[in-house]
């Protein structure tokens, strides 16, 4: 489905019912909006992992602005302000209230950004590998690196990747050499079976590594926060460390850190279990606590 939004078009997709049967009346399941990461990629990579919540909420994925089957504005309007300023616009027009924002990776910094521009629009979070800032910062419990992972000509690839160098080329090396050490060392199959499920925008992403990475800075800003927060990790991720999960969880009053230990970048593909358990219970205690 597609909508006009911002001066584009905004594609989305909703899986399960927000109505479901209790003995002889209904009731209405919570709401999770997807954000899927990069910037650049869209929402597939995510449908095979967060499916299983659809048996209790009903998911409404979004690909953000430039990004999958969206709308193509001019590369600078795709910015992280500009992109969760799509979503609260994309609520109201399609009257979700008080939804849950799942936000992965990249889809993390939108869901912060709009946590803090719309708090109105946004009854939790749930915050899934991501990180309030890509600027360095001391890790004193670090994950294995890419280095000490994969060979120093993978080290080479995602080097010329994060450079901007989204060349057929470069882009095939990642995906074989680089992308396996996305997940922790029991799921180095996971990331060859979800990424070639989205497309890749390379001028978002080229964008974003150029022009907005070296200034996303949230790490300041968490305290005024108001909604509830899931923070997960995976303990092998070196893209989003863990300790950029637990910088968040402490700056959120409130937040609930989740680290899962045999997981690295994608949890909820790797560890689908314990992923969903650690969902279902948040939900609960946001139902209890309403």
């Amino acid at each position: 489905m597609r909508t006009e939004i911002g001066g584009t078009t905004l594609y989305f997709d909703v899986e399960g019912s927000q109505l479901a049967v209790d003995g002889t009346g209904l009731t209405e399941r919570p709401v999770i909006l997807v954000l899927h990461g990069g910037p650049g990629f869209d929402q597939g990579y995510l449908r095979p992992g967060l499916s299983a919540l659809s048996a209790y909420a009903q998911l409404v994925y979004v690909d953000l602005r430039g990004q999958g089957r969206s709308g193509r504005p001019p590369v600078a309007t795709c910015t992280l302000e500009q992109m969760a300023d799509d979503v609260a616009e994309l609520c109201d027009r399609l009257g979700i209230a008080d939804p849950i924002v799942l936000g992965h990776s990249g889809g993390g910094f939108v869901a912060l950004h709009l946590a803090l521009r719309r708090p109105d629009a946004v009854r939790a979070l749930i915050l899934c590998s991501t990180s309030a800032t890509l600027r360095p910062f001391d890790d004193p419990d670090p994950p294995p690196s890419l280095a000490e992972r994969a060979s120093p000509e993978a080290t080479a690839v995602a080097a010329r990747m994060f450079g901007g160098d989204f060349s057929p080329a470069t882009l095939r090396a990642f995906e074989e050499q680089v992308a396996p050490t996305y997940a922790g060392p029991r799921h180095t199959d996971v990331p060859g079976r979800l990424l070639p499920l989205s497309g890749f925008a390379s001028d978002v992403a080229g964008y974003f590594f150029g022009e907005l990475a070296p200034k996303y800075d949230l790490r300041q800003d968490l305290s005024r926060i108001t909604a509830p927060a899931l923070v997960v990790a995976g303990a092998y991720d070196w893209v989003c460390p863990p300790s950029a999960s637990r910088g968040i969880a402490a700056g959120i009053p409130g937040a609930e850190l989740v680290e899962i230990a045999e997981a690295g970048h994608f949890p909820f593909s790797e560890e689908p279990a314990i992923f969903q358990d650690a969902v279902r219970g948040f939900l609960a205690r946001l139902e209890s606590d309403s």
